[in-house]
């Protein structure tokens, strides 16, 4: 019984095989080996194509989208110290600046504040100079990072190295010679800081400029200038 139904599932199969052969030997006599050669190069080409579009891939940007991008996961960036608004005017802030002052009452991580503050100029004459603390090395490079500052931030007024005759001076802004014996001996270290933090005269706050650090920097730079300009 088991031998009878073995044998007649085989002799099904069998025929099966028959006609898929038939099939098969009608094609080729059909279309020729020159379309199946045709047909299997083209899909190696397309194979090939493939891994090596995989292979060259930028995976450091964004994938392909094929349809279209929702507002909530791609945003149109607004440059910093602009104003930002649509082509309509429209803005999402009221004044349409995209820099924004912090919540009220926090700090950022590490922020430091000034040991005076801006009515404690009297104060401030008795601060002291980190940098006079320092090892020769430390001071030199300090010495180096306030000279970087100040040629940024401070020679647009002060000239370069501090002996005046600044871009300013042609626009009826004259700024002081700093580099000299006579501001040297007029302020001390502290008053230095305070000036540079909260502003004097005509010169403006620097203090989002400059973090203490660099402040106490630019100062050690401007005395080692000053010391200079005594030299004969």
């Amino acid at each position: 019984m088991i031998d009878k139904v073995l044998n007649g599932g085989i002799d099904v199969a069998v025929r099966q095989l028959d006609k898929c052969k038939d099939v098969a030997v009608a094609l080729h006599r059909r279309v020729g080996a020159r379309y199946w050669i045709g047909v299997g190069a083209l899909v190696g080409a397309l194979l090939a194509g493939g891994v090596a579009g995989y292979l060259q891939r930028d995976f450091g940007k964004r994938n392909i989208e094929y349809q279209p991008i929702p507002d909530m996961s791609v945003s149109k960036a607004a440059e910093s110290q602009r104003v930002y608004a649509d082509a309509d005017g429209n803005s999402p802030f009221a004044d349409g600046r995209t820099d924004r002052e912090p919540p009220e009452g926090t700090v950022y991580r590490g922020q430091r504040f000034s040991p005076v503050a801006e009515n404690e100029y009297e104060k401030s004459k008795l601060l002291v100079n980190p940098v006079a603390a320092m090892t020769t090395a430390q001071r030199e490079a300090v010495i180096a990072r306030g000279k970087d500052v100040f040629r940024h931030i401070c020679q647009g007024c002060h000239g370069v190295d501090g002996v005046g005759n600044a871009p300013v001076v042609a626009y009826g802004m004259p700024a002081p010679r700093i580099a000299d014996k006579v501001v040297a001996d007029r302020y001390t270290d502290g008053e230095l800081f305070h000036i540079v933090t909260y502003g004097r005269l005509n010169m403006p706050a620097h203090a989002s400029h400059m973090n203490i650090d660099d402040r106490w920097a630019v100062i050690e730079y401007l005395r080692k200038l000053q010391r200079e300009a005594r030299q004969p």
